[in-house]
């Protein structure tokens, strides 16, 4: 069987993933990402322990439209 060949060293991790229709799979975190991003996860496993969807702090995708709001700290060139 040929070794599979992946774009980044991400995508050879996988991640368990329990699905709100109760089926468990291993997905890379680019499907985790979007199956999330779809309200399809129930749970999904990290280092720390099972994270429930809902319950814990999950990100979804990157924020869009930011603005910092608070003062600037950059030193300004004169």
């Amino acid at each position: 069987m040929p070794e599979r060949v992946f774009p980044n060293k991400m995508e050879n991790v996988y991640i368990d993933v329990i699905l709100k229709d109760g089926s468990y799979h291993h997905f890379t975190p680019r499907v985790l990402d979007l199956l999330l991003e779809s309200h399809r996860v129930q749970k999904f496993k990290r280092a720390s322990g099972w994270a429930t969807v809902g319950i814990d702090r999950v990100r979804t995708g990157k924020p869009e439209n930011t603005v910092y709001q608070g003062p600037e700290r950059r030193i300004q060139a004169r």
